[in-house]
């Protein structure tokens, strides 16, 4: 049997160093992509569940001409927070956001929140506790 040349030897390290790094970055990015899942999970902003510490919204559009909506008002937490949403049909329910106490919801015709499109706005009491999980909003 042949014995391999010094060239051969080093592009054989070569390789299994390269095949090797390749491995451990695999590993590595799998290892974070779950850790960040796992943190964003445990990190997120605690959630209400069953109408227990505010509620989503349920925005129904009575005009048929709003495409979008701003929320401003106080989250689960008691701290001031706004969001602006798409709503493209006649019945948008916004989940994921936590309001409770006075909100102010104002309407637009497009689908940006753009003041140029203002339509009108409302106030609505959104109770800390009920039985559901939405409060609705009214054009």
């Amino acid at each position: 049997m042949l014995k391999p040349t010094a060239a051969q030897e080093t592009t054989t390290r070569k390789i299994t160093r390269n095949m090797s790094m390749s491995l451990r970055k695999k590993v590595a990015t799998t290892v974070g992509a779950v850790a960040l899942a796992f943190a964003g999970v445990l990190g997120s902003a605690g959630q209400s569940f069953a109408g227990s510490n505010g509620q989503q919204i349920h925005f129904h559009d009575n005009s048929s001409v709003v495409y979008s909506i701003r929320i401003q008002g106080y989250n689960q937490n008691g701290d001031a927070a706004s969001g602006c949403f798409p709503t493209p049909t006649k019945d948008t329910w916004i989940g994921g956001w936590w309001w409770k106490g006075e909100a102010n919801v104002t309407f637009y015709k497009n689908n940006s929140c753009s003041f140029a499109t203002y339509y009108g706005e409302t106030t609505v009491w959104v109770p800390n506790s009920q039985s559901g999980d939405w409060t609705s909003v009214y054009s």
